[in-house]
């Protein structure tokens, strides 16, 4: 294949809907989805009367109970002063505005790293929109009981109680743990790249010290050229 067809065809993948990252762009928008519906669902049911307080899914690791939280990650901070809860709800969109920076500027090649991202700001804004819904930060809003606070309406009990947590808080988990087998073994940069990913690594590590030697010789290449013509002379 000739280089000028070769580019083209490179360019046109990137255009398509395959190359792009409107693909990462969807499934945020489907996991984001998934939380909301999830809650209002719970949300609606256990506001009824006559419903049951609980329905226990797997005996002794899984219940569907509704719960409401106005701090954080397993109640944390829930009675923290409202200048500390509204701090967390700011960094939170920072976070996550960082994030999408980062996956949209991230090589497509690196995909389970970027999924790990998608699915990492999801969780975020599933629970930022309970946050700013609910006002977690402004004690005006708080009323011990119904919608207080981010909706959480799964009891997890493994090993040890893990306490209630919701879809986001899943997507949350399985973003990092997608992130770190992506650091360790699956991706282009990875600690100990397996299977394609080393090929990969390989090529990337060629192309960044293919770059440093062009900004060098672009930065650099007019003095050695004078030196060498001085020396020559």
């Amino acid at each position: 294949m000739k280089p000028e067809t070769k580019k083209k065809s490179e360019k046109t993948f990137k255009n398509s809907l395959k190359g792009s990252r409107l693909w990462g762009l969807l499934l945020f928008l489907i996991l984001v989805v998934v939380d909301q519906i999830t809650k209002v669902i719970a949300d609606v049911y256990f506001s009824m009367e006559g419903t049951y307080d609980k329905f226990i899914l797997i005996p002794g690791m899984l219940e569907w109970e509704m719960s409401y939280n106005r701090g954080i990650a397993f109640g944390a901070l829930a009675n923290a002063a409202p200048a500390v809860k509204l701090t967390i709800v700011i960094l939170t969109a920072v976070l996550m505005a960082v994030l999408a920076f980062v996956y949209f500027k991230m090589d497509k090649n690196r995909t389970l790293f970027r999924l790990a991202l998608i699915f990492i700001i999801a969780g975020g804004i599933g629970n930022f929109i309970d946050r700013i819904a609910y006002g977690v930060w402004d004690p005006a809003f708080a009323n011990g009981g119904y919608r207080d606070g981010v909706r959480d309406m799964l009891h997890v009990i493994l090993l040890i109680d893990f306490g209630y947590c919701n879809f986001a808080d899943f997507f949350i988990v399985a973003g990092v743990i997608m992130m770190i087998l992506a650091m360790l073994f699956f991706d282009t940069h990875a600690v100990y790249p397996h299977g394609k990913y080393e090929k990969l690594a390989t090529e990337a590590a060629r192309k960044e010290n293919q770059k440093k030697r062009e900004k060098f010789e672009k930065k650099y290449g007019a003095y050695l050229n004078n030196d060498s013509n001085a020396s020559t002379h």
